[in-house]
């Protein structure tokens, strides 16, 4: 529950975390790399090779796989600012949609700056798609987004089921 009714845990950053990696490794990153592997695939002209829908879907697969293991380290990196940031927001009762955006822009940021500093870092080895650290911002962002309104729309429903009190039980 994200509203301001209780306090922000560790347990609950976890649970956030835990809940956008698995929007992120499952949904948004395949989604991002599909269509950024197929566009990448049309515009330079792969569809009439013989080994190009092959080699196309062995390098989506692959890198869906690389990025769901590499979103495990985004995951670990986000995990002390996402508490941060929900205690914050809990301490001053911020709105669902407050939740969401920030919790959203939070992991955008997070993203882009992991892949920066990756980028950085093997410049020699590696050239990236051009804007790869917006693609992986983008699914990042949208990730944390769906995890955070799931994690609000659950605790709101969790309220209006949850057992009374005993005091409040009549024999």
């Amino acid at each position: 529950m994200l509203s301001g009714m209780r306090t922000w845990t560790v347990w609950d950053a976890v649970a956030l975390v835990e809940r956008s990696w698995v929007w992120m490794a499952f949904v948004t990153t395949p989604v991002t790399i599909t269509v950024g592997a197929g566009w990448s695939f049309l515009a330079d002209g792969g569809i009439g090779r013989p080994e190009g829908p092959p080699a196309l879907a062995l390098t989506v697969f692959i890198l869906v796989v690389v990025a769901g293991l590499v979103t495990v380290g985004g995951g670990i990196v986000a995990l002390p600012c996402t508490y941060a940031l929900g205690w914050a927001l809990a301490r001053m009762s911020a709105r669902c949609s407050v939740h969401i955006v920030a919790h959203a822009l939070l992991a955008g940021g997070l993203a882009a700056l992991c892949v920066w500093l990756l980028e950085t870092y093997w410049s020699h080895a590696w050239a990236p798609l051009p804007y790869l650290r917006l693609l992986i911002a983008v699914s990042a962002a949208a990730a944390a987004a769906i995890a955070t309104w799931r994690t609000d729309s659950r605790g709101r429903g969790a309220a209006a089921t949850a057992p009374r009190p005993r005091a409040d039980v009549r024999s």
